[in-house]
């Protein structure tokens, strides 16, 4: 199957940089356009607790916090230098964002990680990658991180 579009979610850990260089050679070697998906935090509830400008200070943050981490992610995986990507940022629920970004442009494929930062939530209330492998219209690559050290 040739692949036109592919979509690969991060929340920047180690994990999810494998998701994307393992897209960015899917996206090479089909040259397909590549999409990197990034979920940051809703904070619509925010203006609850906090003062108005409190919360300006707060997206500016997760704004700078947010291209840094693109930035450190195309230093992290060389091979985004070589080929046409582009960056996206939705705010929510990251499986539900994403969802919504696939049944929003005509995807092939949706990469992404086994694993990411959320540890123990992960437990509680099942993984990004787990819903949406149960619900994704399209094509799912999940990659496995391999952690250093452990043994088989």
């Amino acid at each position: 199957m040739d692949y036109k579009k592919i979509l690969v979610m991060t929340d920047f850990s180690k994990d999810s940089n494998i998701a994307v260089e393992t897209a960015a050679t899917l996206a090479q070697k089909f040259k397909a356009e590549l999409s990197v998906l990034h979920v940051a935090h809703d904070e619509a509830h925010f203006d609850l607790y906090v003062f108005e400008r409190e919360l300006d200070s707060i997206n500016k943050k997760i704004v700078e916090e947010t291209e840094a981490a693109f930035n450190k992610l195309e230093a992290d995986v060389p091979l985004l230098k070589e080929i046409a990507w582009e960056s996206l940022v939705r705010r929510g629920v990251p499986y539900e964002e994403g969802l919504l970004e696939i049944e929003n442009k005509n995807y092939d494929l949706l990469v992404l990680g086994s694993h990411g930062k959320r540890g123990v939530k992960r437990f509680l209330y099942g993984t990004t990658a787990e819903k949406m492998i149960r619900n994704c219209p399209v094509s799912v690559h999940v990659t496995r991180y391999e952690c250093v050290g452990l043994t088989k």
